[in-house]
């Protein structure tokens, strides 16, 4: 390479490039790489000059190293083979650097000033380092593939309205580092995959109105930290597969009227944590994904997009699914979900309007037959859990939708109970707490399909399974009659007499105490009035109680009953006995056979 025609400049870079040491302008500590078009030309390199110069070093391995330049001039550095570094720390292009398809060894721009980066499908053996740097341009790295970590750390990049980083199908075998990163514009690691962790701590992401981080499909080996994450647009890991755990602890994500937060069919293996500050103005959206771990929502602020806040509809999740003290504006949503743990919605607050605390009216007792008009604003139909945990910290604004949901141990509280229940179908095999057997017939009663025979049948089986058999009969009882209340007019009669007679044969002392008011009465009266005999010569001596005993039991005869008759108006109060002695026989019958059916 022949010095002849370079500048002193040139010639300096070209001596130190060839000796193996950097070359160092101004005092990067001090000088601001934004501010690089007010510098002077004895700091000022031409692209033109830098490509020629790698072009000339043939086989050299040592790396071509600058510090505090000005680059003019696009530098097209694509397709080259290098065998060594390029490293531009704190220096200042004016125009885009190209490195497609490049091969080299490592890329440093620590605290450069960019006007874009394009290293689409370029190979680099060691990490490429843009941390501290800024850049007015679109980073490119579809395709490229990258032997360490890809730090862009403490960086900020400015592409508003378009795709301001481009990672597409990146690999990197270390870690991808955003944290304290300021992106404005989209973001996109679609199909991109990191075989370390994907740091997006601090970092803060504005595309509001389109997607602020495009990651679907996105594979990560090891754990993706979003702590104080904050995004203006849609955070998109719909499909995407991760090793460790999703962690997004006081993130704040906003993306009004739509989706936040979007984690369809998402795999992640160990918890997803969208806690301790999280909030998000939008829906959070885990739809059919599989979590190995915890899903943890503890003291979550979930906004919702108008009608929705959390939709974890199929979702399965292995561990448990924590709603702790949770705020959503909007339904929340676990239809068909699997949560192999607890469903735990302890001292949460689901409304429709804004998430923010409310006042509790807590007031536990009987409760009142509710208004059957509230939405439903929790959905768990064909829920499976191990534990269900519904103790608000105020009663839900709507409803809670339970139908044909299956759950281990229901564990809730009368007091914040919501104003209707779908429990069609609810299968749970214990209660944590009974309580007054009055109060929670009265949960039956808020059934938002008005009555159904399966939600009181099932409430007695878990009854007698947990020892109480007494509640058991008082709630089949309580069937009974809001069954009857459903019947035409003409067919409640009977009801009520059985009702009255034998509590629908959930109550067999109540016959014995009418039989023995019955047979009082007519021994007396009868006693008191002879009948007359039917036929004086064949006529046994006349006993009031066994002649009452013979109008009551339409199966037993002693004798009395046809050997004599009452006459004038008592003769009634004989036609009252026989007819009381027919349906306290039916009755009765009825009852024992749903004795027996029950045992």
């Amino acid at each position: 390479m022949r010095p002849a025609g370079l500048s002193d400049i040139e010639k300096q870079v070209r001596k130190e490039f060839l000796e193996g040491r950097r070359t160092v302008f101004g005092d990067p500590a001090v000088d601001d790489p934004a501010q690089g078009a007010s510098w002077g030309p004895e700091r000022t390199l031409q692209a033109a000059f830098i490509r020629k110069l790698i072009e000339d070093a043939g086989e050299r391995r040592a790396p071509l190293r600058l510090v505090g330049a000005r680059v003019v001039g696009a530098l097209e550095l694509e397709y080259l083979e290098l065998g060594y570094s390029l490293s531009f720390s704190y220096c200042s292009f004016d125009d885009e650097i190209d490195l497609h398809d490049t091969r080299l060894r490592r890329l440093n721009l620590r605290g450069t000033h960019l006007s874009g980066l394009n290293a689409a499908m370029a190979h680099v053996d060691g990490s490429v380092v843009l941390s501290g740097a800024h850049s007015t341009g679109q980073i490119r790295l579809d395709n490229a593939v990258i032997g360490g970590g890809l730090l862009l750390t403490e960086a900020v990049i400015s592409h508003p309205g378009g795709v301001a980083l481009r990672a597409e199908r990146v690999q990197v075998t270390g870690d991808l580092a955003l944290w304290d990163t300021t992106i404005e514009g989209t973001a996109v690691l679609r199909d991109a995959r990191v075989d370390g962790v994907l740091s997006l701590q601090r970092a803060r992401l504005r595309a509001p109105g389109a997607e602020a981080l495009d990651a679907a499909r996105l594979y990560v080996g090891s754990d993706v930290l979003a702590d104080e994450l904050h995004s203006e647009g849609r955070i998109h890991f719909s499909g995407a597969q991760v090793a460790g755990l999703l962690r997004l602890a006081k993130a704040k994500l906003s993306n009004p009227g739509t989706t936040a937060l979007d984690a369809y069919q998402a795999k992640i293996g160990a918890d997803l944590q969208c806690y301790h500050g999280f909030e998000a103005d939008g829906l959070v959206r885990i739809t059919g994904a599989r979590i190995e771990g915890h899903a943890r929502f503890d003291g979550a602020v979930i906004h919702g997009d108008g009608a929705n806040a959390l939709d974890a509809r199929y979702a399965d999740i292995r561990g448990a699914a924590r709603c702790r003290e949770m705020r959503a504006a909007g339904a929340v949503r676990f239809a068909n979900a699997r949560v192999a743990n607890d469903l735990d919605f302890r001292e949460a607050i689901l409304n429709f309007g804004s998430p923010s605390p409310v006042s509790s009216s807590r007031a536990p007792g009987p409760v009142s037959n509710p208004v059957r008009t509230s939405p439903n604003l929790l959905f768990l139909g064909n829920l499976r859990a191990a534990e269900l945990t519904l103790r608000f910290a105020a009663p839900p604004q709507g409803g809670i939708y339970l139908a044909h949901a299956q759950v281990g141990v229901l564990n809730d509280d009368p007091a914040v109970w919501p104003p209707s229940l779908s429990l069609d179908g609810f299968a749970y095999e214990r209660i944590a707490d009974p309580g007054d057997v009055a109060v929670r017939i009265g949960w039956l009663e808020r059934e938002d399909a008005g009555y159904r025979p399966g939600p009181y049948e099932q409430l007695a089986t878990v009854y007698r399974r947990q020892g109480l058999d007494g509640e058991a009969r008082r709630v089949l009882l309580a069937k009974q009659r809001a069954r009857r209340r459903n019947l035409p007019t003409a067919a409640r009669p009977w009801g009520f007499i059985q009702d009255a007679a034998v509590g629908y044969g959930y109550r067999p002392e109540r016959a014995l105490g009418w039989l023995a008011a019955l047979l009082i009465t007519g021994a007396v009266t009868f006693g008191l009035h002879h009948p007359i005999a039917s036929g004086p010569d064949q006529a046994p001596p006349f006993n009031p109680l066994i002649y009452t005993l013979d109008l009551l039991l339409p199966v037993i005869n002693f004798g009395q009953g046809r050997a004599y008759i009452a006459t004038g108006g008592y003769q009634w109060l004989a036609y009252l006995l026989t007819a009381a002695g027919w349906i306290l026989a039916t009755t009765i019958a009825a009852g024992v056979a749903r004795a027996v059916n029950r045992a």
